[in-house]
Protein backbone atom coordinates (compact mmCIF):
# COMPACT_ATOMS: atom_id res chain seq x y z
CA UNK A 1 0.00 0.00 0.00
CA UNK A 2 1.47 3.52 -1.28
CA UNK A 3 0.25 5.22 2.20
CA UNK A 4 1.87 2.71 4.28
CA UNK A 5 5.11 3.32 2.34
CA UNK A 6 4.27 7.62 2.58
CA UNK A 7 3.86 6.78 6.35
CA UNK A 8 7.11 4.87 7.25
CA UNK A 9 9.64 7.31 5.11
CA UNK A 10 7.21 10.12 7.30
CA UNK A 11 8.12 8.75 10.48
CA UNK A 12 11.71 7.58 10.11
CA UNK A 13 13.15 10.36 7.73
CA UNK A 14 13.60 14.11 7.68
CA UNK A 15 12.46 14.42 4.19
CA UNK A 16 9.36 15.39 2.46
CA UNK A 17 9.51 15.12 -1.79
CA UNK A 18 7.39 14.48 -4.75
CA UNK A 19 7.32 10.75 -4.38
CA UNK A 20 6.15 10.99 -0.59
CA UNK A 21 3.15 13.25 -1.38
CA UNK A 22 1.93 11.38 -4.15
CA UNK A 23 2.06 8.25 -2.23
CA UNK A 24 0.19 9.91 0.50
CA UNK A 25 -2.32 11.20 -1.90
CA UNK A 26 -2.87 7.51 -2.84
CA UNK A 27 -5.75 7.36 -0.14
CA UNK A 28 -5.09 3.40 -0.64
CA UNK A 29 -5.02 2.73 3.16
CA UNK A 30 -8.79 2.97 4.66
CA UNK A 31 -9.68 3.27 8.81
CA UNK A 32 -10.56 -0.02 9.06
CA UNK A 33 -7.59 -1.09 7.41
CA UNK A 34 -5.85 0.54 9.51
CA UNK A 35 -7.43 -0.18 12.27
CA UNK A 36 -8.01 -4.25 11.70
CA UNK A 37 -5.41 -5.18 8.90
CA UNK A 38 -2.32 -7.24 9.22
CA UNK A 39 -0.32 -5.05 6.90
CA UNK A 40 -0.81 -1.94 9.26
CA UNK A 41 -0.31 -4.60 12.27
CA UNK A 42 3.24 -4.99 10.76
CA UNK A 43 4.15 -1.45 10.21
CA UNK A 44 3.13 -0.50 13.71
CA UNK A 45 5.59 -3.40 14.99
CA UNK A 46 8.23 -2.14 12.49
CA UNK A 47 7.96 1.30 14.06
CA UNK A 48 7.59 -0.01 17.86
CA UNK A 49 11.18 -1.47 16.52
CA UNK A 50 12.85 1.54 15.85
CA UNK A 51 11.30 3.95 18.37
CA UNK A 52 9.48 2.60 20.53
CA UNK A 53 12.79 2.20 23.06
CA UNK A 54 11.02 0.11 25.35
CA UNK A 55 7.93 1.94 25.95
CA UNK A 56 5.07 -0.58 26.67
CA UNK A 57 3.90 -1.89 23.09
CA UNK A 58 0.19 -1.21 24.03
CA UNK A 59 0.77 2.17 24.56
CA UNK A 60 2.48 3.03 21.61
CA UNK A 61 -0.02 1.07 19.53
CA UNK A 62 -3.06 3.13 21.00
CA UNK A 63 -1.33 6.03 20.21
CA UNK A 64 -0.09 4.64 16.47
CA UNK A 65 -4.10 4.65 16.24
CA UNK A 66 -4.85 7.94 17.66
CA UNK A 67 -2.27 9.57 15.50
CA UNK A 68 -3.39 8.12 12.19
CA UNK A 69 -6.70 7.59 12.38
CA UNK A 70 -7.68 11.38 11.91
CA UNK A 71 -4.96 11.59 8.75
CA UNK A 72 -6.66 8.44 7.11
CA UNK A 73 -10.10 10.63 7.21
CA UNK A 74 -8.57 13.93 5.65
CA UNK A 75 -7.27 11.44 2.93
CA UNK A 76 -10.39 10.54 1.96
CA UNK A 77 -12.53 13.62 2.48
CA UNK A 78 -13.94 14.91 -0.13
CA UNK A 79 -12.82 18.70 -1.54
CA UNK A 80 -15.21 20.83 -3.05
CA UNK A 81 -13.77 22.26 -6.46
CA UNK A 82 -11.90 25.51 -6.13
CA UNK A 83 -9.40 27.87 -8.07
CA UNK A 84 -7.13 28.23 -4.94
CA UNK A 85 -6.73 26.76 -1.48
CA UNK A 86 -5.93 28.10 1.85
CA UNK A 87 -4.85 26.08 5.01
CA UNK A 88 -4.91 28.63 8.23
CA UNK A 89 -2.14 26.32 9.52
CA UNK A 90 -0.21 23.85 9.16
CA UNK A 91 -1.11 20.12 10.86
CA UNK A 92 -4.42 18.64 9.81
CA UNK A 93 -5.58 22.08 8.05
CA UNK A 94 -2.20 21.91 6.13
CA UNK A 95 -2.78 18.42 5.09
CA UNK A 96 -6.01 19.11 4.11
CA UNK A 97 -5.09 21.76 1.74
CA UNK A 98 -1.60 19.71 0.75
CA UNK A 99 -3.11 16.58 -0.34
CA UNK A 100 -6.16 18.43 -2.26
CA UNK A 101 -3.43 20.52 -3.73
CA UNK A 102 -1.53 17.40 -4.95
CA UNK A 103 -4.13 15.50 -6.15
CA UNK A 104 -6.23 18.46 -8.35
CA UNK A 105 -3.28 20.96 -8.85
CA UNK A 106 -4.75 23.58 -7.61
CA UNK A 107 -2.58 26.43 -5.85
CA UNK A 108 -2.39 26.51 -2.05
CA UNK A 109 -1.80 29.23 0.00
CA UNK A 110 -1.01 28.48 3.76
CA UNK A 111 -1.27 31.09 6.31
CA UNK A 112 0.58 30.28 10.07
CA UNK A 113 -0.16 32.60 12.80
CA UNK A 114 0.71 30.92 15.73
CA UNK A 115 3.51 27.99 14.65
CA UNK A 116 1.69 24.97 15.01
CA UNK A 117 4.45 22.16 15.64
CA UNK A 118 6.20 24.09 17.98
CA UNK A 119 2.80 25.09 19.91
CA UNK A 120 2.33 21.43 20.25
CA UNK A 121 5.62 20.76 21.39
CA UNK A 122 4.77 23.03 24.51
CA UNK A 123 1.96 20.98 24.55
CA UNK A 124 3.35 17.93 24.91
CA UNK A 125 5.67 18.47 27.12
CA UNK A 126 3.62 18.99 29.67
CA UNK A 127 0.61 15.90 27.82
CA UNK A 128 -1.12 14.40 31.30
CA UNK A 129 -2.21 11.77 28.72
CA UNK A 130 1.51 10.57 28.09
CA UNK A 131 2.93 9.01 30.77
CA UNK A 132 6.61 9.27 31.53
CA UNK A 133 8.54 6.41 33.10
CA UNK A 134 10.96 5.62 36.08
CA UNK A 135 14.44 5.04 35.77
CA UNK A 136 15.49 2.23 38.22
CA UNK A 137 16.69 5.22 41.03
CA UNK A 138 13.06 6.74 40.40
CA UNK A 139 14.33 9.68 38.00
CA UNK A 140 11.96 10.89 35.55
CA UNK A 141 12.65 9.57 31.66
CA UNK A 142 10.89 11.26 29.10
CA UNK A 143 8.63 8.87 27.44
CA UNK A 144 9.22 8.24 23.55
CA UNK A 145 5.56 9.34 22.80
CA UNK A 146 6.49 12.34 23.20
CA UNK A 147 9.13 12.66 20.84
CA UNK A 148 6.63 10.11 18.56
CA UNK A 149 3.85 13.08 18.48
CA UNK A 150 6.24 15.77 17.90
CA UNK A 151 8.34 14.24 15.30
CA UNK A 152 4.85 13.40 13.47
CA UNK A 153 3.47 17.18 14.11
CA UNK A 154 6.86 18.45 12.46
CA UNK A 155 6.58 16.45 9.38
CA UNK A 156 2.75 17.22 8.70
CA UNK A 157 4.39 21.18 8.94
CA UNK A 158 6.86 20.27 6.43
CA UNK A 159 3.94 18.86 3.75
CA UNK A 160 2.64 21.91 4.21
CA UNK A 161 5.16 24.08 3.35
CA UNK A 162 6.60 21.59 0.63
CA UNK A 163 3.08 22.12 -1.40
CA UNK A 164 2.57 25.72 -0.86
CA UNK A 165 3.07 27.95 -3.66
CA UNK A 166 3.30 30.88 -0.55
CA UNK A 167 3.86 30.80 2.77
CA UNK A 168 2.33 33.89 4.79
CA UNK A 169 2.72 34.74 8.59
CA UNK A 170 2.51 37.60 10.98
CA UNK A 171 5.87 38.50 11.69
CA UNK A 172 9.93 38.58 11.09
CA UNK A 173 10.44 36.26 14.39
CA UNK A 174 7.76 33.45 12.86
CA UNK A 175 8.81 33.64 9.49
CA UNK A 176 12.81 33.07 10.70
CA UNK A 177 11.53 30.17 12.59
CA UNK A 178 9.33 28.66 9.68
CA UNK A 179 12.88 28.78 7.65
CA UNK A 180 14.72 26.81 10.82
CA UNK A 181 11.57 24.27 10.44
CA UNK A 182 11.98 23.87 6.69
CA UNK A 183 10.37 26.69 4.56
CA UNK A 184 11.51 27.97 1.50
CA UNK A 185 12.36 31.68 1.75
CA UNK A 186 11.67 32.75 -1.93
CA UNK A 187 7.81 30.96 -0.90
CA UNK A 188 7.61 33.10 2.82
CA UNK A 189 5.96 36.51 2.92
CA UNK A 190 5.21 38.60 6.09
CA UNK A 191 1.20 39.97 6.27
CA UNK A 192 0.53 41.42 10.15
CA UNK A 193 -2.65 41.31 11.36
CA UNK A 194 -5.34 43.95 11.10
CA UNK A 195 -8.28 46.17 12.68
CA UNK A 196 -11.26 47.92 10.97
CA UNK A 197 -11.52 51.11 11.17
CA UNK A 198 -14.69 51.38 12.82
CA UNK A 199 -12.47 50.15 15.89
CA UNK A 200 -12.88 52.62 19.01
CA UNK A 201 -10.26 54.86 19.24
CA UNK A 202 -10.08 56.66 22.83
CA UNK A 203 -8.42 60.02 21.58
CA UNK A 204 -5.19 60.04 22.49
CA UNK A 205 -5.49 63.81 24.34
CA UNK A 206 -7.65 62.92 26.25
CA UNK A 207 -6.78 61.54 29.51
CA UNK A 208 -9.05 58.76 30.92
CA UNK A 209 -11.13 59.71 34.56
CA UNK A 210 -9.17 58.15 36.69
CA UNK A 211 -10.14 55.14 38.84
CA UNK A 212 -9.12 54.35 42.03
CA UNK A 213 -7.61 51.19 41.21
CA UNK A 214 -5.58 50.07 38.10
CA UNK A 215 -7.66 47.93 36.05
CA UNK A 216 -5.81 45.16 34.25
CA UNK A 217 -7.68 42.97 31.54
CA UNK A 218 -6.59 39.71 30.04
CA UNK A 219 -8.26 39.01 27.05
CA UNK A 220 -7.99 35.35 25.76
CA UNK A 221 -8.66 31.43 26.41
CA UNK A 222 -7.85 29.63 30.01
CA UNK A 223 -5.57 27.37 28.49
CA UNK A 224 -2.32 26.46 29.98
CA UNK A 225 -0.37 28.09 26.76
CA UNK A 226 -1.69 31.45 27.70
CA UNK A 227 0.09 30.71 31.02
CA UNK A 228 -2.79 32.34 32.64
CA UNK A 229 -0.77 31.11 36.22
CA UNK A 230 1.95 32.80 35.63
CA UNK A 231 -0.52 36.20 35.51
CA UNK A 232 -2.27 35.27 38.87
CA UNK A 233 1.06 35.09 40.85
CA UNK A 234 1.87 38.56 39.10
CA UNK A 235 -0.82 40.17 40.23
CA UNK A 236 -0.09 38.53 43.22
CA UNK A 237 3.11 40.32 43.51
CA UNK A 238 2.01 43.41 42.23
CA UNK A 239 -1.07 44.21 44.78
CA UNK A 240 1.38 44.26 47.90
CA UNK A 241 2.56 47.74 46.31
CA UNK A 242 -0.14 49.04 44.29
CA UNK A 243 -4.02 49.16 44.33
CA UNK A 244 -5.18 46.83 40.96
CA UNK A 245 -7.64 45.12 40.19
CA UNK A 246 -7.87 41.63 37.36
CA UNK A 247 -10.28 40.94 34.56
CA UNK A 248 -10.31 37.46 33.23
CA UNK A 249 -12.48 37.68 29.81
CA UNK A 250 -12.71 34.91 28.03
CA UNK A 251 -13.73 31.11 27.59
CA UNK A 252 -12.80 28.82 30.15
CA UNK A 253 -14.16 25.69 28.89
CA UNK A 254 -11.22 24.18 26.51
CA UNK A 255 -9.58 23.45 29.42
CA UNK A 256 -11.62 23.03 32.20
CA UNK A 257 -8.92 21.16 34.40
CA UNK A 258 -6.70 23.92 34.10
CA UNK A 259 -9.54 26.98 34.55
CA UNK A 260 -10.38 24.98 37.73
CA UNK A 261 -6.82 25.14 39.18
CA UNK A 262 -6.81 29.20 38.22
CA UNK A 263 -9.38 29.97 40.05
CA UNK A 264 -7.98 27.30 42.69
CA UNK A 265 -4.84 29.94 42.83
CA UNK A 266 -6.68 32.98 42.95
CA UNK A 267 -8.75 31.72 46.13
CA UNK A 268 -5.30 29.78 47.64
CA UNK A 269 -3.42 33.89 47.38
CA UNK A 270 -6.32 35.55 48.79
CA UNK A 271 -6.85 37.59 45.37
CA UNK A 272 -10.47 36.73 44.89
CA UNK A 273 -11.29 41.00 45.69
CA UNK A 274 -8.05 41.43 42.88
CA UNK A 275 -9.13 38.81 39.86
CA UNK A 276 -12.29 38.18 38.42
CA UNK A 277 -13.30 35.61 35.97
CA UNK A 278 -16.06 37.19 33.38
CA UNK A 279 -16.33 34.44 30.84
CA UNK A 280 -16.42 35.49 27.04
CA UNK A 281 -18.12 38.96 26.83
CA UNK A 282 -18.13 41.70 23.75
CA UNK A 283 -14.95 42.65 24.02
CA UNK A 284 -15.70 45.55 22.20
CA UNK A 285 -17.31 46.77 25.55
CA UNK A 286 -14.60 45.52 28.04
CA UNK A 287 -11.33 47.24 26.47
CA UNK A 288 -12.68 50.82 27.18
CA UNK A 289 -13.19 49.83 31.35
CA UNK A 290 -9.42 48.44 31.24
CA UNK A 291 -6.05 50.84 32.22
CA UNK A 292 -4.03 48.00 30.93
CA UNK A 293 -3.62 45.07 28.76
CA UNK A 294 -1.66 42.10 30.15
CA UNK A 295 -0.57 38.81 28.29
CA UNK A 296 1.64 36.21 29.72
CA UNK A 297 1.52 33.70 26.97
CA UNK A 298 3.89 30.54 26.42
CA UNK A 299 3.77 31.10 22.53
CA UNK A 300 1.54 33.58 19.99
CA UNK A 301 1.94 35.02 16.82
CA UNK A 302 0.65 38.33 16.66
CA UNK A 303 -1.92 38.37 19.15
CA UNK A 304 -4.67 40.30 17.90
CA UNK A 305 -6.11 41.58 21.45
CA UNK A 306 -2.57 43.36 21.76
CA UNK A 307 -4.00 45.68 18.23
CA UNK A 308 -7.58 45.61 19.83
CA UNK A 309 -6.33 47.35 22.91
CA UNK A 310 -4.07 49.62 21.06
CA UNK A 311 -7.38 50.76 19.12
CA UNK A 312 -8.60 51.98 22.23
CA UNK A 313 -5.62 53.40 23.38
CA UNK A 314 -4.53 50.99 25.78
CA UNK A 315 -0.74 50.03 26.85
CA UNK A 316 0.08 46.40 26.52
CA UNK A 317 2.37 44.40 28.97
CA UNK A 318 3.34 40.76 27.10
CA UNK A 319 6.05 38.60 27.03
CA UNK A 320 8.62 38.32 24.52
CA UNK A 321 6.90 35.90 22.52
CA UNK A 322 5.81 35.97 18.59
CA UNK A 323 5.52 39.45 17.36
CA UNK A 324 4.73 40.69 20.66
CA UNK A 325 8.07 42.93 20.83
CA UNK A 326 7.55 44.02 17.82
CA UNK A 327 4.12 45.70 18.44
CA UNK A 328 4.98 46.77 21.26
CA UNK A 329 8.29 48.49 20.53
CA UNK A 330 7.86 48.50 16.92
CA UNK A 331 9.32 47.60 13.48
CA UNK A 332 11.80 49.22 11.19
CA UNK A 333 8.77 50.93 10.05
CA UNK A 334 7.26 52.70 13.05
CA UNK A 335 10.21 51.98 16.14
CA UNK A 336 10.33 55.85 15.99
CA UNK A 337 6.89 56.23 17.66
CA UNK A 338 8.47 54.57 20.75
CA UNK A 339 7.28 51.64 23.06
CA UNK A 340 3.20 51.01 23.62
CA UNK A 341 4.09 49.17 26.21
CA UNK A 342 6.40 46.89 28.64
CA UNK A 343 7.53 43.60 26.95
CA UNK A 344 8.52 40.66 30.14
CA UNK A 345 10.40 37.52 30.26
CA UNK A 346 8.42 34.41 29.89
CA UNK A 347 6.84 32.26 33.13
CA UNK A 348 8.35 35.18 35.23
CA UNK A 349 5.60 36.86 37.88
CA UNK A 350 8.35 39.02 39.40
CA UNK A 351 9.18 40.25 36.14
CA UNK A 352 5.34 40.71 35.11
CA UNK A 353 4.77 42.18 38.63
CA UNK A 354 7.67 45.26 38.24
CA UNK A 355 5.81 46.50 34.88
CA UNK A 356 2.17 46.37 36.72
CA UNK A 357 3.54 48.54 39.51
CA UNK A 358 5.34 50.75 37.62
CA UNK A 359 2.37 51.30 35.47
CA UNK A 360 -0.05 51.48 38.20
CA UNK A 361 2.65 54.56 39.81
CA UNK A 362 2.71 56.16 36.23
CA UNK A 363 -0.88 57.04 34.79
CA UNK A 364 0.80 59.77 32.51
CA UNK A 365 2.93 56.89 30.88
CA UNK A 366 0.02 54.88 30.45
CA UNK A 367 -1.72 57.40 28.78
CA UNK A 368 1.61 58.03 26.52
CA UNK A 369 2.01 54.10 25.65
CA UNK A 370 -1.50 54.30 25.12
CA UNK A 371 -1.46 56.95 22.20
CA UNK A 372 1.52 55.39 20.82
CA UNK A 373 -0.52 52.22 20.33
CA UNK A 374 -2.91 53.93 18.67
CA UNK A 375 -0.88 55.63 16.16
CA UNK A 376 0.91 52.13 15.15
CA UNK A 377 -2.33 50.86 14.93
CA UNK A 378 -3.54 53.25 12.74
CA UNK A 379 -0.45 53.47 10.58
CA UNK A 380 1.08 49.42 9.99
CA UNK A 381 -2.62 47.61 10.78
CA UNK A 382 -5.73 48.26 9.74
CA UNK A 383 -7.59 45.40 8.10
CA UNK A 384 -7.76 47.04 4.67
CA UNK A 385 -4.23 46.91 4.32
CA UNK A 386 -4.20 42.84 5.04
CA UNK A 387 -7.36 42.38 2.77
CA UNK A 388 -6.04 44.76 -0.18
CA UNK A 389 -2.48 41.88 0.20
CA UNK A 390 -4.65 38.85 0.55
CA UNK A 391 -6.30 40.14 -2.57
CA UNK A 392 -3.12 40.42 -4.72
CA UNK A 393 -1.23 37.34 -3.30
CA UNK A 394 -4.63 35.37 -4.23
CA UNK A 395 -4.38 37.02 -7.93
CA UNK A 396 -0.95 36.02 -8.39
CA UNK A 397 -0.96 32.18 -7.12
CA UNK A 398 -3.76 31.81 -9.34
CA UNK A 399 -2.41 33.14 -13.11
CA UNK A 400 1.20 31.24 -11.83
CA UNK A 401 1.76 28.34 -14.48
Amino acid sequence: MRVLEALRRLHLDNTVDDELLSDLSAGDLTVAELLHGSNSFQFCRELYASLGNNTPFMDFFWHFRAMHVPLLRILAAPCPKASLLHAVSTGYAGLVGSINSVRSGVPLVLTEHGLYARERELELARASWIEDHRGAMGARRASPLRRFWSHYFRMLSRIAYRCASRIVTLSEDNRAKQLMDGADPHKCAIVPNGVARTTAVRAPEIAPAPRPRMRVGFVGRVVPIKDVLTLIRAIGLAHRQVDLECWVVGPDSEDAVYAARCRSMVQALGLGEHIKFLGAQNVAEIYPQLDVLLLTSFSEGQPLVILEAFAHGLPVIATDVGACRELIEGGDADRRLGRAGIVTRVASPADTAAALVDLARRPALRQAMGAVGAARVATRYQLEQVVAIYDSLYSTCMVQP
